[in-house]
């Protein structure tokens, strides 16, 4: 068995079709369904079942997926460990979290993980979308997520505090809203495309409040959002990590300051292995400190 025509076969199936895995591979589909027909050959064995429309696996094909699967995770891991051994305080660590919460921290984390860490190259993805770990294209996460997959090792951090804000000029003009109720009345800035965003929940000394809010604006990033609310366009709801700079420069103002709101739980994540490199817990040190030092951003 050709170890470059399984791998092709596995990312085939991973991707869907073979225009994706081409696309991710840089190859051409023409080279990726010759690499799986030769495996097909040397198996004697049917492995895909193709359509114009669809992709699906044979028994056989299901079998040598996860055997597949088991034989690249033993191989990242093998990377993994010498990695670990030659590149202690060298090579790169790449690093993902929301975009927000990265432009907030980035200086100071990596001014402060370079004491450490001198040697290191930082490559960084700061993205909303969730990332997958296991894939081994990070090394470590900041993520807020309810649930942790079991292949992660995850530090919690705590509940990361949601505020909500407005331009000083809007709350002038309208006044600030003394309960989460009165939001439904007035234009907010929504976020995304999740139709659950819409609904804003609060609480406070037991007490829960969960508002249908609405608006003519929507931003994909908090940043965006923020941008909006400082013009006076309506009310935001974010992270206090997020907007914590433009609070302090009195360009924005929170409401609801009696209420609670968001608390996601937020986590350090990064792949289980049996020997850690050095970087990784020392990054994941410097992160953990970095949010000790500003208790008022989580619950």
């Amino acid at each position: 068995m050709d170890i470059t025509h399984l791998a092709s076969f596995y990312e085939v199936v991973q991707r869907g079709s073979f225009s994706a895995a081409a696309d991710a591979l840089g190859v051409s589909k023409g080279m990726l369904s010759r690499h799986v027909s030769a495996l097909e050959s040397s198996l004697n064995a049917q492995l895909l079942q193709r359509t114009t429309r669809r992709l699906s696996l044979t028994e056989a094909g299901s079998t040598l997926y996860l055997q597949a699967g088991e034989i690249f995770a033993l191989a990242r891991q093998a990377e993994q460990d010498i990695q670990a051994l030659t590149e202690e305080d060298g090579g790169r660590l790449r690093f993902t979290c929301p975009i927000s919460a990265g432009d907030r921290m980035v200086s100071e984390l990596l001014a402060r993980f370079a004491e450490f860490c001198p040697g290191v190259a930082v490559e960084l993805n700061f993205t909303n979308q969730m990332v997958d770990m296991s894939q081994g294209e990070h090394d470590i996460a900041l993520r807020a997520m309810s649930e942790v997959p079991d292949n992660l090792v995850a530090m919690p951090l705590g509940r990361l505090r949601d505020v909500v804000v407005a331009s000083p000029t809007l709350v002038a003009r309208e006044g600030k809203p003394a309960t989460p109720y009165e939001l439904s009345g007035r234009a907010c800035l929504l976020m995304g495309r999740n139709p659950a965003w819409e609904q804003w929940h609060f609480s406070r000394e037991g007490e829960e409040a969960h508002i249908l809010v609405q608006g003519k604006v929507r931003a994909n990033h908090y940043s965006t959002a923020l941008q909006l609310a400082r013009a006076g366009l309506g009310y935001a709801k974010c992270p206090l990590v997020a907007v914590d700079a433009l609070l302090v420069a009195g360009e924005l103002v929170t409401v609801l300051d009696g209420w609670y709101s968001g608390l996601h739980p937020l986590h350090i994540l990064h792949a289980q292995q049996r020997r850690v490199p050095r970087k990784i817990r020392l990054f994941k040190q410097v992160l953990a400190q970095w949010f000790a030092e500003r208790p008022h951003y989580l619950l």
